[in-house]
């Protein structure tokens, strides 16, 4: 093959608002050498060129034919670096040419257009990348590395037959096959049939009071869990996915059981073992939405699992910084952000744990509009899983009391997250989770009209508060003994307002059961 000209780029518009792999082809004057390769046209004469692995291999392929240009010394960063300036010397015409390889490199490498390559890397998208020779370091393999991170699963799922005619992966349980995207169409959501029995099986079957027991010892039980399991897998011994899963399976009873019990448990919470906490409460959550959503239970038990285990690389984040009380410097925000890498590590241990569970861990930090972390993901390119892990992870962080900040009220979080649909939230996901959590959902503390505090623990068929447990004299400034009004048959007596618990030194965790 005739080596690449990287000054073929300069005056060349690549500001492309999508990704299309065969204009690229074009664009780089390649396109005949690459789709001649006996790799690329075996692919494109087996499955054709809207294949997915076609836009694979040529991606793979088209990085090797840069490999030459890539490995060698790029022009020193240079931040002033205007294109409106690159007309009065050879000098500037390279560097803006190699400052379009490197942009369209990245959106190779990531699968994303160039326009939000841009926005996702800002100004300084090429410092790093031009250090790189400098640094003895291949600036090829950086970005091969990238794509081989962007499909391996999808590679994998090829070479295993788990992908259909048209390209989509199969296994749903494992794979993007049927994927949530509610934008466009349900992630396999139960017939009428099956939703008519749904609906009966999830109107609580067991009393509130009978199933807090069991819920709560659920909750207390799965933070031993997550712990001996970390501990476990920290040693060297994969993650045992089939006890995870049953205890995920476990927690779904229980809420197909009474789904209030099981959300109530969810507050059994402190600052002291936050990780393993939060990740039970995500669980519980997501098991929440994902029957809101109406889904298959195959995809609610993969679902719960998911957010079960997408911040388990938390726990191997230094303790000073999972409990300082003050701002995390930017060092230290960055190794946060880590846990992403931490917890593939810990899951990679196992070789059944499915890829949707690898989807929710990824894409739970991203945000619709491109600012989240760690691949600036836009709208569709998340996964719904990733979708459906990014707002229970944020509900529960809002109302859970952490070292570094109070919980708010779920009023005020479900206020605070509604301000954020569609720019780092799906609305439609947010829209069905916020109508099944209520107006003042399960575990909030509201005054009365009666002059009294209390939690409420189940909420009416129109998501009111029903059942409240009242725990304090608003008169008296005093605690009173626990007792539970039933405001959907009491009409006497009403809800006047949401309260923080703490400004009463009122705690849900002492009034659950």
């Amino acid at each position: 093959m005739a080596k690449f000209d990287v000054t073929s780029l300069f005056g060349v518009n690549i500001d492309f608002a999508y990704f299309d792999v065969f204009e690229l082809l074009e664009l780089l004057g390649v396109s005949r050498r690459i789709l001649k390769t006996e790799r690329v046209a075996n692919l494109i004469k087996k499955h054709g060129e809207k294949h997915h692995i076609v836009s694979v291999a040529i991606r793979q392929v088209l990085l090797s034919e840069l490999k030459a240009t890539l490995n060698k010394e790029l022009l020193p960063f240079h931040s002033p670096f205007q294109d409106v300036h690159i007309t009065s010397t050879d000098y500037e015409r390279r560097y803006e040419a190699e400052e379009k390889l490197i942009l369209l490199c990245y959106s190779i490498s990531l699968s994303k257009s160039v326009t939000s390559i841009r926005r996702l890397k800002g100004e300084e998208f090429s410092k790093n990348p031009r250090e790189f020779h400098s640094k003895g370091k291949s600036l090829y393999d950086y970005f091969r590395s990238l794509l081989n991170d962007n499909t391996r699963e999808y590679v994998l799922a090829y070479k295993e037959g788990r992908v259909d005619p048209n390209g989509l992966l199969t296994s749903a349980s494992e794979s993007e096959k049927g994927e949530v995207e509610v934008n466009s169409e349900p992630l396999h959501a139960e017939t009428d049939q099956q939703r008519a029995i749904s609906r009966k099986d999830h109107a609580a079957t067991v009393p509130f009071h009978k199933e807090v027991e069991r819920a709560t010892s659920l909750m207390i039980n799965g933070v031993q869990l997550l712990h001996e399991e970390v501990k476990q897998s920290l040693a060297g011994v994969p993650l045992n996915v089939l006890r995870l899963s049953s205890f995920c399976k476990k927690l779904i009873e229980s809420y197909d059981r009474n789904p209030h019990s099981l959300l109530a448990a969810r507050h059994i919470q402190n600052s002291e073992d936050y990780i393993a906490q939060h990740s039970i409460a995500c669980a519980i959550l997501a098991c929440h939405l994902s029957k809101s959503l109406q889904l298959t239970s195959r995809y609610v038990e993969v679902i719960v699992l998911g957010a079960l285990l997408f911040d388990i690389g938390r726990f191997k984040l230094p303790e000073a910084i999972a409990k300082k009380t003050g701002k995390l410097t930017e060092a230290e925000f960055q190794l946060t952000r880590k846990h992403l890498s931490f917890g593939e590590v810990l899951l990679s241990g196992s070789s059944d744990i499915p890829k949707v569970v690898y989807q929710m861990l990824w894409e739970h930090h991203e945000r619709l509009d491109g600012s989240g972390y760690p691949q600036g993901k836009f709208d569709d390119e998340i996964s719904a899983y990733g979708k459906i892990g990014s707002i229970v992870d944020a509900y529960d962080s809002l109302t859970s009391e952490q070292v570094h900040r109070a919980a708010l009220t779920p009023t005020e979080a479900l206020r605070k997250m509604q301000k954020e649909a569609g720019v780092a939230f799906d609305k439609n996901i947010l829209t069905v989770f916020i109508k099944s959590l209520g107006p003042i959902p399960v575990g909030s503390c509201v005054a009365l009209s009666n002059g009294r505090l209390g939690f409420v623990l189940t909420l009416s068929n129109k998501h009111a508060p029903s059942l409240v447990r009242q725990v304090y004299s608003i008169t008296t400034k005093a605690f009173i003994s626990p007792s539970d009004i039933a405001l959907d048959k009491n009409d006497d007596v009403k809800v006047s307002k949401v309260v923080l618990p703490g400004d009463f030194d009122l705690r849900f965790i002492d009034h659950i059961s």
